[in-house]
């Protein structure tokens, strides 16, 4: 097991005893970016789930007219396209060109807002489900013919919203319809309410294809009702380090052109759609006409780490190292102080997925890529470099030569981060360091400048990230990088996972079982986020029992902060139970304990994700820059924004014909 030593400041004067003062960490925790622009406000308005229901219900009272805001919110946010996919399934390459293997299907809807945007029907509505759930409405899946659809509950009944296909059904007193209506009233498929987007379409096909289906629905049949497949967990921070700059580029042709796009989709120049209502105002659609012909499609996001080794901020990058390092302006700059071997490990995680320049132009995931993760490295005599895709469980060794320039894209695309191990022994050294990531980011996530004036909100949240993704293909003996062993129930056998063996973990009776997975951050936890995926029997059993629970003191006592509610009607053979808790104390780690019972039947763990929040507690100054064209002129916009500033707002002018061009962020 690879073990990470976490360094606070205490520990770097012990370190460093070649230098009188210690310098200032320069971090800049969690910053965000909303504009007033009225669709497209950026990450600072969109980083919760929670935070998307509030800007898009902003005024309404009634549980209809809240849902329809929402409706009409995720029609302008997603759009239809092959479904996202990670490295979900052990020995799987994930490729978008298998649109079937739902297995390998990304259902956490923040990584879908930050990343990605677009899916297939059963993703979406997926994804869907967390955002009515934070409406205080029940939301599931149901099947349709050649296609699946959402159902939320409110006032009493079923509601069918179909944010895929764009379509909402009518009862006659103007209720949004769900199945049940529609099977009892079959004249319902004709309903219109206008200036809605709504069904029949008059998009080309759609009219025949829909109406039809709704009638093979009125007819009757088998729909089947799907419960808990979409949740939200992964959280939307960034955390820069001295030396590094955050840049999203609007337009995905910024590298170069079409033949330079970098993305993470199988699809020539990459995930993009013209029949969305993306980038059109608010979605209507009255008798033949509709304004859904938006162009939707990918942004980047490039963060550019180059710390200074002659200074103790380059620490902020790291999360471990072995061995007397000491740092000096003459070359080499990162040395040993004893000539003894040592090593350096650095660090990047985020919310945006890491995407490459496909050799093909089409296929960055199943074929090779380039220019997603570069290192630059000048050294003086040899640097060993390895580098790990899952959070240090397992690394890889790269071969190079002392003039380093290294493309590291083929180790670490499809993930969020990645850590960079350098080593090196003697007389031996670094003198720069830089490491280029660039990742997809979703279109509408972007923080969009409006015409005639924008007003630009910053915020810094003062908080980082450590992810725990456990690597279930490791053997059991490896397991306690990620679980507490001692604390698994004695009847769960540890099973790991393969691409044909599903279960992680498995119940070896009837009774309840339990599995602790702990979370380990370098300052105090301020909250745990955490989501399982679980084996289900259909019809689930009446007395199951599937919970989240954390414990800060070594697990002496424990508090739930997720129960799964799976309804008597459920018919989804898994499901994933996802929540997050706030933290008090100064405890920097946590255990997160997953207890499953099956109401006397054997059930498992297929998946988990852990995430602990934690305290940056400096508030170091940053610049924020925002890049537009107007008449084909690049304008530009700078910010400063001093030490200690949580808050600040400011104003950009512009004209009245603008694109959006860039906005970085550069900690100082």
């Amino acid at each position: 097991m690879h073990t990470h030593v976490w360094f606070s400041v205490l520990s770097q004067v012990c370190i460093l005893a070649t230098l009188a003062v210690v310098p200032v960490r320069a971090e800049v925790g969690d910053p965000t970016i909303e504009t007033d622009h009225p669709q497209y406000a950026g990450e600072g308005a969109f980083q919760e789930i929670e935070d998307c229901v509030r800007f898009a219900t902003a005024g309404k009272d009634a549980p209809q007219d809240r849902a329809i805001a929402m409706y009409l919110w995720m029609l302008n946010h997603q759009w239809h396209l092959a479904s996202p996919q990670e490295w979900c399934v052990p020995g799987r390459v994930p490729d978008t060109a298998q649109s079937r293997d739902y297995e390998s299907v990304v259902y956490d809807a923040n990584r879908a807002r930050f990343s990605y945007g677009y899916g297939l029907c059963g993703t979406v509505h997926a994804w869907n489900e967390p955002y009515w759930k934070a409406l205080g409405m029940n939301a599931r899946r149901r099947s349709f013919p050649g296609h699946s659809n959402s159902e939320i509950q409110y006032a009493g009944s079923w509601h069918a919203f179909d944010t895929d296909m764009a379509g909402l059904l009518f009862r006659k007193d103007g209720t949004v319809a769900g199945y049940d209506d529609i099977i009892h009233d079959p004249t319902l498929v004709d309903s219109v309410r206008t200036p809605l987007p709504h069904y029949p379409f008059a998009w080309p096909s759609d009219f025949d294809v829909m109406k039809k289906g709704w009638q093979t629905v009125a007819a009757g049949g088998k729909w089947y009702s799907l419960y808990n497949g979409g949740y939200a967990s992964h959280p939307g921070i960034v955390h820069l380090r001295s030396g590094e700059t955050f840049t999203r580029w609007y337009d995905p042709d910024h590298y170069g052109g079409s033949t330079k796009r970098r993305f993470w989709h199988h699809q020539t120049g990459g995930p993009q759609r013209s029949w969305t209502f993306f980038d059109n105002g608010q979605p209507r659609h009255d008798g033949a006409t509709s304004n859904a012909r938006g162009n939707a499609t990918y942004c980047n996001g490039e963060f550019i780490y180059a710390p200074n080794l002659s200074s103790g901020r380059f620490r902020e990058g790291t999360i471990a190292e072995s061995g007397e390092i000491a740092f000096r302006a003459k070359s080499p700059k990162l040395f040993s102080k004893a000539g003894e071997p040592c090593s350096i490990t650095f660090r990047h995680f985020s919310p945006y997925v890491v995407c490459g320049d496909p050799l093909d132009d089409a296929n960055p995931m199943s074929a090779p890529a380039t220019d997603g993760v570069v290192l630059e490295l000048q050294s003086v005599g040899e640097v060993g470099i390895q580098i790990s895709a899952d959070e240090g469980l397992t690394w890889r060794g790269v071969k190079t030569d002392t003039a380093k320039q290294v493309d590291l894209t083929e180790f670490v695309k499809g993930r969020y981060g990645w850590q960079i191990r350098l080593s090196w022994s003697g007389d031996d050294g670094i003198d720069s360091l830089k490491i280029t990531t660039v990742t997809q980011v979703c279109q509408s996530i972007y923080p969009r400048l409006k015409p005639e004036g924008t007003t630009v909100t910053y915020r810094a949240g003062q908080r980082g990230v450590v992810a725990v993704l456990p690597d279930f293909t490791l053997p059991e003996s490896r397991a306690s990088a990620f679980e507490e062993r001692s604390m698994r129930s004695e009847n769960v056998a540890f099973r790991g996972r393969t691409e044909k063996s599903r279960q992680a973990y498995e119940t070896t009776n009837n009774k309840p079982g339990a599995v602790v997975f702990a979370v380990n951050s370098p300052s105090s936890l301020t909250e745990v986020r955490a989501a399982i995926r679980y084996q289900l029997r259909v019809p689930p059993p009446e007395d199951h029992d599937y919970r989240l629970e954390v414990s800060t003191d070594d697990g002496n006592s424990w508090e739930t902060f997720a129960k799964a509610d799976i309804p008597s009607d459920n018919e989804f053979s898994s499901g994933w139970l996802a929540g997050r808790v706030r933290l008090e104390g100064n405890s920097k780690k946590a255990l997160v304990r997953f207890s499953m019972y099956a109401g006397g039947h054997r059930t498992g763990l297929i998946d988990a994700q852990l995430y602990g929040i934690y305290d940056v507690p400096s508030v170091q100054p940053v610049t924020v820059e925002y890049g537009w064209l107007e008449n084909g002129d690049l304008k530009r916009h700078t910010e400063h924004i001093s030490r200690r500033t949580r808050f600040h707002e400011f104003k950009i002018d512009t004209g009245t014909e603008i694109r959006d061009q860039f906005v970085r962020f550069t900690a100082e």
